[in-house]
């Protein structure tokens, strides 16, 4: 069996219009990838950097996967949340990235969109701080299933990634 690691962290986030975010992520393979060690999902802490208007999360992620196929390789599927000025907490946008596959250190930096709706869902959004939310957001990552949206672009969450990669070749998989 081919084997991939992935050490790292989810990083920051930037360039969001509100503060106190925080992160749910989760990891996300086809029907060929096994995973062996670590956890698929998680959530990083509620943060906010003062000063830059930067959240720095630095949350680890560590995962061993295994497999026979590229197909379905891993992607990262990312929910921003914030915090509002009455304590609610507000969806704030998606991202999805594709994991790199070649050994290595990596930088990812995935950008975030939120769902648009009509005239009345975005004034719902601007003054009550209710945003559009997908029914299933694992949807996102099955590109067989991708259908149109009207998108905004949000901010971005920057990802360093440590890639190990192994036996890859012995399966027909040059990396």
């Amino acid at each position: 069996m081919a084997e991939l690691h992935i050490i790292g962290q989810i990083k920051s986030a930037k360039n969001f219009q509100a503060s106190n975010l925080f992160c749910k992520w989760s990891f996300h393979v086809g029907g060929g990838w096994k995973l062996i060690d670590g956890s698929a999902e998680g959530q990083t802490q509620e943060c906010c950097d003062f000063y830059t208007d930067m959240p720095v999360w630095d949350h680890p992620v560590d995962l061993h996967y295994t497999t026979q196929t590229l197909q379905g390789s891993p992607k990262l599927l990312l929910q921003i949340f914030c915090r509002d000025d009455y304590g609610r907490v507000l969806f704030v946008a998606y991202g999805v990235s594709s994991i790199p596959l070649t050994p290595g250190a990596h930088t990812v930096t995935c950008h975030t969109w939120k769902p648009v709706g009509d005239w009345q869902d975005r004034l719902r959004d601007r003054f009550l701080g209710v945003s559009l939310q997908l029914k299933s957001p694992n949807a996102l990552v099955n590109t067989e299933d991708r259908f149109e949206l009207l998108t905004q672009t949000m901010g971005s969450v920057n990802i360093d990634l440590h890639i190990l990669a192994r036996n890859f070749e012995k399966f027909g998989c040059r990396l």
